[in-house]
C-alpha cells in the first residue's frame, strides 16, 4: 500500500528559488517560504508580463482571466495553475462566491501541455488536475497541480464508469474510502469543483480546508466521455493528509 503522507511536489519547485532569494544571508532557512509561490506570482511573473509582455518565470500569465501557469520542478511536466490575485487555497471563501472564476476550467484547457513538454499523445483519461488540502501543501497560495494520473487510479475509477451523473459515491482504494463524481463532458461549463465538494454535505462546506480534490477525464460504458471529481478529505486516524496529489504520477510512467 502506498503511504499517503508525503511533502507535496510543490515543496520541491519552492526551495531552489528561495535559495536564490537567501544567498547572502546571515542565517540558513529553516523551512520553504510558504509565501513564495505568491512572490513569484505577483512579483515576477505578472510584473514582467505588464511591463515587456513575457511571462517569465511563468510558462504563462493571463491578466484577463487572472492566472498564471508555472512549470513545477517535480517530473518532467508538470505544471501548477495560480491565480493572480491572493488566495490562501481550498478554504478561500471567495472560491464559493457566485461569480468566482472556475480555476478547475482554466487548468483543464491547458491540459495539452503535458503532452507537449513530454512529445508524446496523452488521452484525457491519462491526465489530472488536482489541489491539496490545508494540511497536505506547502504554500499559503492557492494552486492546482496539472499532471499525469497514475494508472492503477484510473484503473480503479472506470468501474465507476456507470455510476449516476453528479452524485457522490464512495471509492475504494488501497484501503482506504474516498468519494467520486461522475459528470458529463459540458460539466466545468456550468459547475466548479470547488462549489460541487462544498455541496457534498454541511461539514464539508463548514471544511473546505480539510478537502482534496482531483478531476480527470473519464471514457463512460456508453461511449461517452465525462470526468471523474474524487474528493479525498483529511482523516488522520488514517494517515490521510488530504493529499489527492498521491493519485498522481509525475513521472508520467504510461
Amino acid at each position: 500500500m502506498r503511504r499517503l503522507l508525503r511533502f507535496p511536489s510543490c515543496l520541491a519547485t519552492v526551495l531552489p528559488l528561495l535559495a536564490l532569494w537567501l544567498v547572502g544571508a546571515p542565517r540558513p532557512a529553516m523551512a520553504a517560504d510558504p509565501h513564495k509561490l505568491w512572490e513569484i506570482t505577483s512579483q515576477q511573473c505578472v510584473p514582467h508580463m505588464q511591463a515587456s509582455g513575457q511571462p517569465q518565470p511563468c510558462a504563462m500569465v493571463d491578466l484577463a482571466r487572472g492566472f498564471v501557469i508555472l512549470k513545477d520542478l517535480v517530473g518532467p511536466a508538470q505544471y501548477l495553475l495560480m491565480p493572480t490575485r491572493r488566495l490562501t487555497g481550498i478554504e478561500s471563501p471567495e472560491l464559493l462566491e457566485p461569480q468566482a472564476p472556475n480555476y478547475w476550467a482554466y487548468a483543464w484547457q491547458q491540459r495539452a501541455r503535458v503532452a507537449q513538454t513530454l512529445g508524446r499523445a496523452l488521452s484525457d483519461e491519462q491526465l489530472g488536475v488536482e489541489v491539496n488540502s490545508a494540511a497536505g501543501r506547502s504554500q499559503l497560495h492557492l494552486h492546482l497541480h496539472i499532471d499525469c494520473m497514475r494508472r492503477d487510479v484510473a484503473a480503479s475509477l472506470a468501474a465507476h464508469r456507470d455510476d449516476p451523473l453528479q452524485q457522490w459515491r464512495p471509492w475504494h482504494f488501497e484501503g482506504h474510502r474516498y468519494w467520486v463524481m461522475r459528470l458529463p463532458a459540458e460539466a466545468l461549463a456550468q459547475h466548479d469543483p470547488f462549489k460541487l465538494a462544498a455541496a457534498r454535505s454541511a461539514y464539508a462546506a463548514a471544511n473546505m480546508a480539510s478537502q482534496s480534490l482531483l478531476l480527470t477525464g473519464a471514457r463512460f460504458a456508453d461511449g461517452g466521455s465525462g470526468f471523474f471529481l474524487v474528493n479525498m478529505p483529511v482523516n488522520f486516524d488514517l494517515q490521510e493528509q488530504g493529499s489527492a496529489e498521491v493519485l498522481m504520477d509525475h513521472d508520467c510512467r504510461w
